[in-house]
């Protein structure tokens, strides 16, 4: 049977150091624990501070940074969060794309209320979290929120607002241009606030790593269907110093390449507007030079008129909306911004004069617009509303003076037009700065400037809108490029080198709380090896497989990370198989001292509650001198049945010293019902063991061994010897720097092992135990065992009464061979666990152990020898020995040797004492007497 596979998850030895009483039992079993792998990313996960630090700490400034952390990472919080950062990174675009500058009040409003939540974010981040401030993501927080500056509109007003009172025309071009270039450097600094969003993108990556799977477990009696596991249950993994400090540097690196490249890229380019003068700057000029003329008589009315309409019609707004009047015709309709409002401005005190002069005749308004309507040339102008034609020849007379510099003039969507002009616009000023554009004639002198010069304003509003709908979208794909790219680029070192090595870290610490782990390891990396193995033989398909030998050359060939944990899995393994139960501590204490290398083998035992079983090979010499080098295989099939049964029972062996195991069941902490359970457990197994030791067809075989009959005769046969007492023990490392053995030391061992040597040599009894083994099971269990003695043996202060479960081996058939088996790693894994299954199923039942007992069928063959009238003859002959009437007792023993067909083993052993001393009881006699190993001839 194969070694048992615990997952108990050891709790630290200090307390039974300090106490033999210590809390080491779990719920549900005493030593089959769940093993705890650590709580990872995140962790709880979630805490970026450690409890050292916060030890180091004033107790104050402890709970102020734990409330601090514990509201950056409350959900409430971060949803609050994501969901301002959004607002930050597209409010103003849905300002400038939905609504009026009317509404930058409530905008500003939420810009403030953004840079005020931010701010406390920092600060309070800086508290609770020991490695944030002064850090990375701290500098950029920093100037994320300082960003936001930009987006209040005084501030973008006053930094890129094109245009002043006393500025000159060349100024006011050099200014128009800056403030282009000011305003796209605006657009890309924002994209500062997207690292928001990547922090947000890692720390939903980490919790996603939190996912914990359910294991199927193995019932008793059922087959593993691996076809029918979905996947292999995943450990959950804490994300190791090493991932955390690559990981970081390379989102840093990333987030910094993306920057850079968005922010200088930009500047590094021309816009396209500045490639060619455009037509609204010429425009300008020509109707600055015939309102001059007409004015100087050089030139005609009709002439200026004519000219200002065709600029006005050229640059026609209302076809911004309705389209060119003919496809295959150009007109204002493929521009971005036209012309809506006109006018004189300047310094000279008879503005209002230059104003009546500039106005335009309506009938000439009239003869335009009829004109326009029926033209047909490769550009064309469109006709204007019949209210704005009736604007155009109106009076002059809109004042729009803007920071001290006087402008008076008309606007053409002075009245809101039905599906044409939504919102009445009387002056440029309504609109937001970046909303409208001025052009002015500038072949002009300073001084001729400021005293009359002609203003047009054109709307930008199509335009703004439109790049802001493109902003929305260009920061909606620079989030996913960060976050994939933060994703993609640290994806091959995750999948190649951190996640394995933080699997390797877990599995180290998993091993060192509880060395027996690594078991349970082992079968569930076999599992996760046969699922794979058994997904690709279900591609079957000659495609699919010719695809997967193309691009999957080398799939054989194992990664050394993966060589590596498998390597950590079986040397954990084999501490487990070699150390055992025991070893736990010298494993966990050494492991744990991560700050050095060295080992320290000899450490501290532990003092531990437990019952203590002992089992002997009889005849081992005998059957080492015979088998020779075959012995060790012949010693290992006896050990495959006392491990499997003492496993199966929530038994440890302990110690395998060549004809002798040594057997543990802790009891340290353990509630008085868990410690009746597994002291009927412990006789229990016993019973069991021997009857699959004399009905096992293998070791069978050895009764028609030639060179063991010779030397053996009739006792030919395989069979064991049992000894249990209960009682303390140390357990600890025996040995030296050289060599250490996980033991027990004790007294009370010895005792066991006093009482295995005197069951086999003394009684000829198979099972022998203690009063205070029995004293711990039930009255139905303890009612089927036989008291023979009352002894003193060396190690106890206080007599031990003797009791005998009696067994007759040669009531027992040897079961028929089993067909030839293939034992392969899989049905280890199989057999592994079902033998989990059956020991959880023992441990858990509901069903009364001796009931369990009592239905054992070879068990009651082995006992029904023993008669209820036999059982009556001993005890009268037992209680005539302690009485000291050994005359009356020497015939009731006689008599119970005669009922029972054979000699009895107890009797025996009485009469042979009685006899040394003739029959007659010491004068001191008491009924106990010191045992002694010797046989007598």
């Amino acid at each position: 049977m194969p070694r048992r596979s615990s997952t108990a998850s050891r709790a630290s030895r200090g307390s039974e150091q300090s106490s033999d009483r210590g809390s080491l039992i779990g719920p549900g079993h005493p030593r089959i624990r769940r093993a705890r792998w650590g709580s990872t990313f995140f962790p709880s996960e979630s805490r970026s501070y450690s409890a050292t630090d916060l030890l180091s700490r004033s107790p104050c400034r402890a709970r102020l940074a734990h409330a601090a952390a514990a509201t950056v990472e409350s959900k409430f919080f971060v949803i609050f969060g994501i969901l301002l950062t959004v607002w930050a990174l597209c409010g103003d675009d849905l300002r400038l794309l939905l609504t009026h500058k009317t509404a930058d009040t409530i905008f500003d409003a939420g810009v403030v209320f953004c840079i005020v939540f931010f701010s406390v974010e920092v600060v309070i981040s800086s508290i609770g979290k020991d490695d944030y401030f002064m850090g990375f993501f701290f500098g950029l927080d920093v100037i994320s929120t300082a960003t936001l500056f930009l987006d209040l509109t005084v501030v973008a007003e006053a930094l890129f607002n094109a245009g002043g009172g006393g500025e000159s025309e060349t100024d006011k071009a050099r200014s128009s241009k800056t403030a282009r270039a000011g305003a796209r450097v605006g657009r890309v600094v924002r994209v500062l606030r997207l690292v928001r969003i990547v922090k947000l993108f890692k720390a939903a990556q980490s919790s996603k790593k939190n996912r914990t799977k359910s294991e199927k477990t193995i019932q008793a009696g059922e087959e593993v269907v691996w076809e029918d596991e979905q996947d292999v249950a995943e450990t959950e993994l804490r994300e190791s110093l090493v991932g955390k400090k690559l990981s970081a540097r390379t989102t840093q690196r990333t987030i910094v390449l993306v920057l850079i490249m968005l922010i200088v890229i930009p500047l590094l380019s021309t816009e396209g507007l500045s490639l060619t003068p455009a037509s609204a700057e010429y425009g300008a000029e020509e109707v600055l030079q015939a309102f001059r003329a007409m004015l100087r008589g050089g030139g005609t009315r009709d002439s200026y008129e004519g000219t200002l309409l065709k600029y006005m019609y050229y640059h026609n707004w209302f076809l911004g909306s309705v389209g060119c009047p003919r496809e295959d015709a150009g007109c204002s309709f493929l521009s971005y911004s036209q012309v809506f409002w006109v006018g004189v401005a300047g310094e000279d005190s008879s503005l209002e004069t230059y104003a009546e002069s500039a106005r335009i005749r309506p009938e000439k308004v009239q003869q335009w617009n009829a004109m326009a309507e029926a033209q047909d040339d490769l550009f064309n102008f469109g006709t204007m509303p019949p209210e704005v034609v009736d604007i155009l020849g109106s009076e002059w007379d809109r004042d729009c003076s803007n920071r001290g510099a006087r402008s008076i003039g008309l606007s053409l969507l002075a009245k809101e037009i039905p599906d044409r002009v939504g919102v009445a616009i009387q002056c440029p000023a309504e609109l937001r700065s970046t909303e409208y554009e001025t052009f002015s004639a500038r072949l002009i002198t300073e001084d001729s400037f400021r005293e009359l010069h002609f203003k047009f304003y054109f709307d930008l509003r199509p335009y703004t809108r439109e790049e802001a709908s493109f902003n929305i979208i260009k920061t909606a794909f620079i989030c996913v490029v960060l976050c994939m790219a933060s994703l993609l680029f640290t994806r091959d070192a995750n999948q190649l080198v951190l996640q394995p090595v933080e699997q390797m870290i877990t599995k180290v610490e998993a091993i060192r709380d509880d060395p027996l782990v690594a078991m349970k390891m082992a079968d569930d990396e076999f599992k996760r090896e046969e699922m794979l193995r058994i997904k690709a033989s279900k591609l079957d398909g000659s495609l699919i497989r010719c695809c997967r030998n193309l691009f999957a050359k080398d799939r054989n060939n194992l990664m050394e990370t993966v060589i590596l944990e498998k390597t950590i899995i079986k040397l954990g393994s084999l501490l487990a198989l070699g150390f055992g139960e025991a070893g736990t501590n010298i494993v966990s204490s050494n492991m744990s001292g991560a700050s050095t290398s060295g080992v320290n083998a000899t450490i501290e035992g532990s003092r531990v509650d437990c019952i203590i079983g002992c089992a002997g090979i009889r005849n081992f010499s005998t059957a080492t001198e015979v088998l020779q080098g075959k012995v060790m295989t012949f010693v290992n099939q006896v050990a495959e049945i006392v491990h499997g049964i003492v496993d199966k029972f929530s038994g440890a062996v302990n110690k395998n010293a060549g004809d002798m195991f040594l057997v543990i069941w802790r009891t340290t902490g353990a509630p008085a019902e868990e410690v009746r359970k597994m002291a009927e457990m412990s006789v229990i197994a016993f019973a069991r063991i021997l009857v699959a030791v004399h009905v096992s067809p293998v070791l069978a075989a050895y009764r028609r061994h030639p060179g063991l009959q010779q030397r053996l005769r009739q006792d030919c046969k395989v069979d064991l010897s049992f000894g249990l007492h209960r009682g303390w023990a140390i357990e600890g490392a025996v040995g030296s720097e050289f060599k250490i053995d996980a033991s027990y030391l004790s007294p009370n061992v010895n005792i066991a092992m006093s009482l295995e040597q005197a069951a086999s040599r003394i009684y000829g009894v198979s099972v022998l135990v203690s009063d205070v083994v029995v004293g711990l099971c039930g009255l139905e269990l303890a009612s089927n065992l036989r008291l023979i003695d009352k002894v003193t043996i060396r190690g106890s202060r206080q007599p031990l009464e003797l009791f005998v479960l009696d067994l007759d081996s040669s009531a027992l058939d040897v079961a028929a061979p089993m067909p030839p088996f293939v034992w392969n790693s899989k049905q280890r894994y199989l057999a592994r666990q079902f033998l989990e299954a059956e020991k959880k199923r023992f441990w858990t039942t509901d069903r009364p152990l001796h009931g369990m007992f009592e239905a054992m069928t070879d068990v009651m063959a082995m006992r029904r020898p023993y008669t209820v009238e036999f059982f009556q003859k001993f005890i009268m002959g037992y209680r005539n020995y302690v009485e000291g009437e050994w005359a009356v007792a020497h015939t009731f023993l006689d008599k119970s040797n005669e009922l029972l067909g054979r000699k009895d083993g107890p009797s025996n052993a009485l009469l042979r004492f009685m006899e040394a001393q003739g029959f007659k009881p010491p004068d001191s006699w008491q009924g106990v007497h010191e045992l002694s190993t010797e046989i007598d001839d």
